[in-house]
């Protein structure tokens, strides 16, 4: 019996943190799994960072190099081989009867090396009970130094704007900090250490957050409060274009919207089209276009509901619902009605503030020609830059068909863009 005993594999260490994608199309969906051993079994987690899911209990399994992980609240399982060497492990993840190869590689935690500047966690009060939480980075050396706050894009952001494995506030921030420029990033509200949001939020709101974070980093010591400003991405950029003549002496908008809302959406949806390979039709672009207008006009919550039943009768009942949920949220209603036309036209009658617009040709979400156009035309003194391999998330891609693939995409955010945006800064005068 002893002699049998030694022939039966013993289980191999699953323990600790797996990454990996999963390929739904054109974008990857970056997956982790977290396993640890709980007395006889183990304990086991999923999160899934793009959808802003963590910790989604799993119940998993090992016999000898396989692991199988059962995932009941969303209807998937996923059964893997480690390799020889315990650094990797393959299968198949299934959901709801869909099979999609998975494999995952063991997550190494490195220690952090000590940062040449120093770095602060701080609490900003916003008003109205909502408090942020962040992170202030400020150079070594003699200040005081030009500072930055940065304003995340759409959806709950942490303060790095993490998006996969990318965390591109994070780069832009040490960059800056490494070259003599203070910053300032925080959570959005309902992220990490802030407020609870409330689900009602619009772009105006967070105009509030981001107006908030530009006051209390011109008290930081070590700051040059004369050469304050923002740096905002894609929404981020609107609330920078709001926000621009309330004390800001630069703005640099990345991927921002220059046009209508509206009018950002049609266009989007045709660039999103024809990278994903489907087809707007006459039919399709009609129904797009009374679905914005219907956004756009309609002040009944109610009345609009109705509209939209209507106008998407040929969609799924679920699938309906759920464009209808979205659509009829505050935040969607005033993106379509925001116009930046006004808030632009007075950067450009005014001196102090000076402006960057930085948009990349491979960005099928904020179109450079649509709305870098109307930028230049609205601000002509806003240093114009087109980078012809970027995409929306700053980084370099082979094709516009890629484009929409950021967790995918192993590049990091353009280190020409911070090199531009560094430059650009430093000749802020006083």
């Amino acid at each position: 019996m002893a002699a049998v005993g030694c022939l039966v594999a013993a289980a191999a260490d699953f323990c600790g943190e797996w990454s990996g994608n999963v390929s739904v199309g054109a974008v990857s969906l970056k997956l982790v799994l977290h396993v640890d051993k709980q007395g006889t079994g183990f304990v086991c987690t999923l999160d899934s960072p793009m959808q802003g899911a963590k910790g989604i209990p799993c119940d998993a399994t090992v016999e000898g190099d396989v692991i199988t992980v059962e995932v009941p609240s969303i209807g998937a399982s996923y059964k893997a081989t480690i390799d020889a060497a315990g650094a990797s492990i393959a299968g198949d993840f299934v959901q709801l009867g869909k099979s999609f190869p998975l494999a995952m590689k063991r997550v190494q935690q490195k220690a952090e090396a000590p940062k040449p500047y120093k770095q602060t966690e701080v609490k900003v009060d916003a008003g109205g009970g909502i408090t942020l939480a962040g992170t202030f980075t400020l150079p070594e050396g003699k200040g005081p130094f030009p500072a930055v706050v940065l304003v995340t894009g759409s959806g709950p952001q942490d303060r790095d704007e993490t998006i996969g494995d990318h965390k591109p506030f994070a780069i832009i921030a040490d960059s800056l900090t490494r070259h003599g420029i203070a910053v300032l990033r925080c959570d959005d509200r309902g992220v990490g250490g802030s407020s609870l949001a409330s689900g009602y939020e619009t772009t105006a709101d967070l105009a509030v957050d981001a107006l908030a974070m530009l006051r209390a980093l011109k008290g930081y010591a070590g700051v040059d409060s004369t050469r304050v400003g923002f740096i905002g991405h894609s929404e981020g950029g609107t609330i920078a274009i709001i926000n621009a003549l309330k004390g800001a002496r630069f703005i640099i908008t990345l991927a921002a919207p220059g046009v209508k809302g509206k009018d950002l959406l049609l266009k989007q949806n045709e660039k999103v089209a024809e990278v994903t390979g489907q087809e707007i039709t006459a039919d399709k672009r009609e129904m797009l276009e009374a679905v914005f207008s219907a956004v756009e006009t309609e002040e009944s919550v109610t009345q609009l509901q109705r509209t939209l039943k209507m106008l998407m009768a040929d969609m799924s009942v679920d699938a309906r619902n759920a464009q209808i949920a979205s659509l009829t949220s505050p935040w969607y209603r005033y993106f379509v009605k925001f116009d930046p036309t006004e808030a632009l036209k007075a950067i450009g009658k005014q001196k102090k503030v000076a402006m960057l617009a930085i948009n990349g040709e491979m960005d099928a979400q904020v179109d450079a020609d649509q709305n870098l156009g109307a930028i230049k035309a609205l601000v002509p003194k806003a240093k114009i830059s087109r980078y012809a391999t970027l995409n929306h998330l700053m980084q370099p891609c082979e094709s516009i068909a890629k484009s929409l693939d950021y967790v995918g995409n192993p590049a990091e955010f353009s280190p020409e863009v911070i090199a531009e945006m560094i430059t650009f800064i430093k000749g802020i005068k006083k």
